[in-house]
């Protein structure tokens, strides 16, 4: 391209790049989040009732824990 002036010009064309929506940064934030990992000492009969009460759900004693955890933080 020329100017006005004669001398050439050199351009590039940069494309844009698009912001993200917040939407996406939400669900991108949710994905990065990862479980974290305690250690909790129970006594013994505890930690049989619990494995007893998780057995009989199906679920592993870590997964009953958590929901226990969670559920008796929203009430």
């Amino acid at each position: 391209m020329t100017s006005p002036t004669g001398i050439e010009l050199m351009t590039s064309v940069y494309p844009r790049r698009a912001l993200p929506s917040p939407a996406l940064t939400a669900v991108a934030t949710v994905l990065q989040r990862t479980p974290e990992r305690i250690t909790c000492t129970v006594p013994w009969a505890v930690k049989d009732q619990l494995q007893r009460r998780a057995d009989e759900e199906g679920r592993s004693l870590s997964g009953l824990l958590a929901f226990l955890l969670e559920r008796s933080l929203s009430e």
